[in-house]
This record gives structure tokens, C-alpha cells and sequence, in this order.
């Protein structure tokens, strides 16, 4: 029986059986989530209690503790790393129910594809694109989808194994079927198509047809690839206001660089050579406030000084 302690000395509860682990797990949870709380040093030695006891959802949020993740704490690269390993390594106990044996596979994968990750960027470890690899080939397993997509990444960009198109399109393909929505399964395989990678050249009227699949699923980085080619009138037709629209799209999803694409592009198409230069600026600054993904009473406040700039002054 392990006591665990929070802040100065108050007892937050014993961390013995499961229902205490869930207690004190679901605690410090509740320190991380409530920005009221400020001090949350106390929460790392809290998952690590309840990590140390086997539960696999204090691992894992210990994981993103140790990677900077969560509020207030500092980044522990060698930790995430040690931890992930040892993860990675656990052997499903057969005592166990099958609740608790599929969640401890779970976890096994996600620390699995993290722990390639670690490897692939030198994260608590020296960058080992091969130990990389390897990892990554064992955490894609078709119940984990987004371990197939980014060992698919692997095998374009040749991360620690030679380039394989045709394994990577094949590890894309599936992964559209089965399961959509995993992030960047669409933007990586309209890549291939884009620039012919494994094929006899590129093919961009399937490029486009891949990003406007991976539109519907709210693929980010495949909707801002969508917005470029409309933008450059690559495999579309050119059309300035469509791309805005993709890269605000894009931009919403939280992909950066749809967002400087979209501040970009909005300026451009603003400026055109009539009108006097105070006029000019005044269109460029509306289009772009109204690309920003902001509320609506803001975009308004903001509208205002370049709504009078755009207006022709009275002689």
C-alpha cells in the first residue's frame, strides 16, 4: 500500500487496489484539466504511483507529462523515453480479464509507436532511424492504424529501411478503407500521386481527388495541399477564393502552415493595382481579417479601420 501525497503534506488517497489507482488517477487528471490550479508539481509522482501499479491510462499520461505536454511541468525527455521502453516490453499477463489484457495491448502499441518516434528524433536517446524502423513495423498492427500511416512515412522518406512506394501506397490504401479519419493517411498518399513517387509520373487529377477525400474527413495537412493546388491551378483551376477557404479550413483543423498560407494568400488576392494605395491596403486588410479564424464580434472590431481605408474619400 503506497501513500501518495499532494501540495504540502495533504493525502490525496492509497494507491493499492484499482479502484484507488482510478481514484488518484482520475485526481490528477482533474490538476491538469482545471487551469485554476496552478501548482501541479506534485502530479508526476501521482501517475508514477499509479504507473508502477500497472495502470496502463496513468502511462500513458505520464508519457505526455515527460514530453511537455501538459501544463506547468517541464519536459522529461530520458523519462518518456525509459518509460515508453519499458512499455513497449510488457508481456500481457494471463491472469488477466480481457478488459484488462486489451487494454494493456493498447497501451503496448501507443508506447511502442512513440518509443519509434523517440528513436526517429532523438528524444531521450540517440536518433536511430533503423531502431526507428524497427519499432514502428512492430506498433503497426491493423488495430492501430496510425502507427501504418506514419511506418507508410517511413517507407517514403526512407527512415531507417530503403524506400518502398509500392508497401507504402499499400499501407495507405488500407488504412483509407478501414479507418478514414486516422490523420495525414490522405495527405501522405495525394503526396505520392502528386509527384509520382512509385508510379510512372505524377498524376495530379488523382492527387486532387485524394485531397477532396481527405477534406471529408477533416485530413488538415491534405486540405491545405487541396488549397495549394488551386491556388497554383495545379490539376484545378486556378481560384484564389476556393484556396482561401481550403487553407481556412485547413487552418481551423490546426495545421500552421495553412494558416500562413491563408494570411498569405489573402493579401495577394486583396492588392490589385486600381485604386489609390490607402485603398489598396484597406482591401488587402479586410481580406485577411476575414480569413482569420476569429469570432465574429472581433472580426467586426477589426473590419472597422480598413472598411474607412477602403472607402473612396469625398473631394
Amino acid at each position: 500500500m503506497v501513500m501518495v501525497e499532494v501540495g504540502e503534506g495533504r493525502s490525496v488517497g492509497h494507491v493499492a487496489g484499482r479502484e484507488d489507482v482510478e481514484s488518484v488517477y482520475a485526481h490528477a487528471c482533474t490538476m491538469l484539466e482545471d487551469h485554476t490550479i496552478r501548482d501541479v508539481s506534485a502530479v508526476p509522482q501521482m501517475l508514477e504511483k499509479c504507473a508502477a501499479a500497472g495502470h496502463v491510462p496513468s502511462q500513458l499520461m505520464l508519457l505526455d507529462v515527460y514530453e511537455g505536454k501538459r501544463k506547468g511541468i517541464a519536459p522529461e525527455p530520458k523519462k518518456a523515453f525509459d518509460l515508453a521502453k519499458e512499455m513497449a516490453q510488457q508481456k500481457t499477463g494471463q491472469e488477466n480479464s480481457a478488459p484488462v489484457a486489451e487494454e494493456q495491448n493498447a497501451g503496448r502499441s501507443e508506447a511502442t509507436y512513440r518509443l519509434a518516434l523517440y528513436y526517429e528524433r532523438g528524444i531521450g536517446c540517440k536518433a536511430s532511424p533503423k531502431d526507428a524502423f524497427h519499432f514502428m513495423l512492430q506498433a503497426a498492427s491493423p488495430q492501430f492504424p496510425k502507427a501504418r500511416v506514419e511506418l507508410a512515412r517511413y517507407l517514403i522518406n526512407g527512415v531507417g529501411h530503403n524506400p518502398d512506394y509500392a508497401q507504402a501506397r499499400s499501407l495507405l490504401l488500407e488504412v483509407a478503407k478501414s479507418a478514414p479519419r486516422t490523420p495525414n493517411t490522405f495527405f501522405y498518399l495525394g503526396y505520392m500521386y502528386m509527384n509520382g513517387l512509385g508510379m510512372h509520373g505524377p498524376n495530379l487529377r488523382m492527387a486532387r481527388k485524394i485531397y477532396e477525400l481527405g477534406r471529408e474527413v477533416g485530413d488538415a495537412r491534405a486540405i491545405n495541399n487541396l488549397a495549394a493546388m488551386y491556388e497554383r491551378g495545379l490539376g484545378a483551376p486556378r481560384d484564389f477564393d476556393k484556396a482561401i477557404r481550403l487553407y481556412k479550413q485547413a487552418a481551423n483543423l490546426g495545421c500552421k502552415d495553412a494558416s500562413a498560407n491563408m494570411q498569405r494568400l489573402a493579401y495577394k488576392a486583396a492588392v490589385r493595382p486600381d485604386g489609390t494605395w490607402r485603398q489598396r491596403i484597406g482591401r488587402a486588410g479586410l481580406k485577411v481579417v476575414k480569413a482569420l479564424p476569429i469570432a465574429t464580434r472581433l472580426r467586426k472590431w477589426l473590419e472597422e479601420p480598413f472598411k474607412r481605408m477602403e472607402t473612396p474619400s469625398e473631394t
